[in-house]
């Protein structure tokens, strides 16, 4: 959890570490993945308290010296961090924003992810909540959670496109053609290897997808996600982690619940 607060009149994050309560949720999409080897949706172990408070710090070190744009820590405590404002939530913009300013910040989020890559790089969640916009550049947050103890980096890249391609789809449920070429341009740039993991785990899913467009509004976006994502490639990658995108984005597992 974290909370605004303000410091010599600077406005800055106070973000709480909680025990951890996903010990079933994450042993379940374990098995999923296994079971349908899918290893870009492996969920990393999800610690609480000090634990997730010093895996955060570090991965933003990390991040920091690979020049992506991540807040500063300003201060910690056992279970707790201060972090700078990096600027207003992305996704609060996408929702205010007309068509064409849609446009322009899924462009600019799509360069700013693939120039990380380029640099090494990988996030875990750059859902358009984990990401902040102060009106010319592009900030991600939320790392207390570290793909690498359970994927090689190439399919942590793969997962990254495939969390950001789920969680702008719903912004272009009427035009998904643009997604689709925003993403196709970006992919044609991606390390070979992440663009095929990709591709092998999306061929997977597509019946899934065709199940998905009759499963109510949330299924539709997901099948939504898939379609465009894997359109956007000869390889067509990103559909991968349909089974947990839901679980991720919120810590429940509704969208198995409905397959049920």
């Amino acid at each position: 959890m974290a909370e605004p607060i303000l410091i010599e009149g600077q406005r800055a994050w106070l973000k709480h570490y909680g025990e951890s309560s996903r010990a079933l949720a994450l042993g379940l999409l374990n098995f999923v993945a296994r079971r349908f080897q899918l290893d870009a949706l492996r969920p990393p172990p999800h610690r609480g308290g000090a634990q997730a408070r010093a895996i955060e710090a570090r991965r933003l070190v990390e991040l920091k010296a690979q020049g992506v744009n991540v807040p500063d820590v300003i201060g910690q405590g056992r279970a707790a961090l201060v972090l700078e404002h990096t600027g207003a939530s992305f996704n609060t913009c996408l929702r205010e924003a007309d068509a064409a300013g849609r446009d322009r910040l899924v462009a600019a989020a799509i360069e700013a992810i693939a120039e990380a890559h380029r640099s090494g790089a990988y996030f875990g969640q750059p859902l358009p909540r984990n990401m902040t916009w102060d009106g010319r550049r592009v900030g991600f947050i939320d790392f207390e959670e570290d793909p690498l103890e359970v994927m090689d980096l190439d399919q942590a890249q793969a997962r990254d496109w495939l969390m950001f391609g789920y969680g702008v789809a719903r912004y272009y449920e009427k035009r998904p053609q643009v997604l689709r070429a925003m993403l196709a341009d970006a992919m044609e740039a991606a390390d070979r290897p992440v663009v095929e993991h990709a591709h092998e785990v999306t061929g997977r899913l597509q019946r899934l997808a065709g199940l998905l467009q009759r499963a109510g509004k949330s299924g539709r976006a997901l099948a939504r996600a898939i379609l465009v994502v894997h359109a956007a490639t000869a390889f067509g990658f990103l559909a991968l982690a349909v089974l947990s995108l839901d679980w991720l984005a919120d810590g429940e597992l509704d969208l198995l619940a409905l397959l049920a």
